[in-house]
This record gives structure tokens, sequence and C-alpha cells, in this order.
């Protein structure tokens, strides 16, 4: 019985490996903490995989596992995620308002811009706001699954991804007016 354990944890899981450790990247952003991260998130999956209920989401219930592992380190490390310094929001929104005007977003050679870039702007999205675009727009999950994964109620991952995809429409603005300008 527990090699159909094993075998089941392994065809369920290990083809999330790729898309555990891009997610563990994104909340560390360093290779060796999200390599680690992915370690000890399969390590408590394996261990706890008789609760997983197969034929449900078995990302979302991964990404969970490792939200959680990432919380808890923090915790551990008295570390918190950390947001703009008010003078550098201040800074940062002082320069927006001088910036000339852009062209129509709709006159902008959209396609100019190279694959990575959107990825690129995503990576640039200040917590939490860049974790619900990658779990949306990059990892597919709905409203309820990143709730779940985020802990948070649906409205907020709404708000969120709103204001996610707001830093990410300008980076990708302000990117092509730097090259059609250069």
């Amino acid at each position: 019985m527990k090699s159909d354990r094993r075998e089941a944890f392994e065809a369920t899981c290990l083809p999330l490996l790729p898309d555990c450790y891009a997610f563990a990247l994104s909340l560390t952003r360093k290779r060796h903490d999200a390599e680690d991260l992915v370690q000890d998130t399969f390590i408590r999956a394996q261990r706890a995989f008789d609760s997983f209920q197969l034929g449900t989401n078995a990302k979302a219930w991964l990404f969970t596992i490792l939200r959680r592992l990432h919380i808890d380190r923090y915790r551990r490390a008295r570390i918190r995620p950390t947001s703009l310094p008010d003078d550098e929001l201040v800074e940062m929104a002082g320069s927006l308002e001088t910036a000339r005007p852009a062209p129509p977003e709709d006159e902008l050679p959209w396609d100019a811009l190279p694959p990575d870039a959107v990825s690129e702007a995503v990576e640039g999205v200040p917590d939490p706001f860049r974790l619900a675009v990658r779990l949306r727009d990059l990892d597919g999950f709905s409203y309820r699954e990143i709730g779940e994964i985020l802990d948070v109620p649906a409205g907020t991952v709404m708000s969120r991804l709103h204001r996610g995809r707001e830093y990410v429409r300008k980076a990708l603005v302000q990117r092509l007016n730097e090259e059609h300008e250069g």
C-alpha cells in the first residue's frame, strides 16, 4: 500500500515542481532560499499526502503549503516582508507626476516588447500585489484559490490583482517609452 501512496504522490506532485520553484522564487527572490523552500514543501506534502483529496487542485494545495512555510520562516527569523518607506513612495509619486505624458496605450508598439518583459515587470511589483498577479495571470488560479493560498478574502484578491496589474502596465508602458525614445 505504501508504494501506491508513493506512486500517487509522485504522479500528482512531481510534475508541479517547476511551478512550485517559480512561486518560491517569487516569494524569496533568492535562488538558494527558493530551492530550500521547495524541498521543505515537498517533504511536508509527502508527509501529509494522506490528507490530500485526489482529484482536487494539487497545485493550489502545494502553493498553500509553500506559502505557509515561507511565512513560518519569516516568523522564526523575526523578519517581516517590508514595503517601500514613505519617503521613497513620495519620491516615486513625484517622479511619476513630472514625467511627460505617454502616448495613448493603443498607439504603443506592444509587439516590440521582448518575451521576458512581462515576467520582469511582474517581478518589479511590490508585495503583496505581485503574488496576486503571479498566481492569477502566470499560474492561472481562480480568485477563490488565490484567496485560499494567500489566506485573504476574494475581494482582497481582486483589489490586489487590480493594483498589481496597474504596476505591471505602468512598467511596460515606461519600458516601451524608454525604448522608443532611446
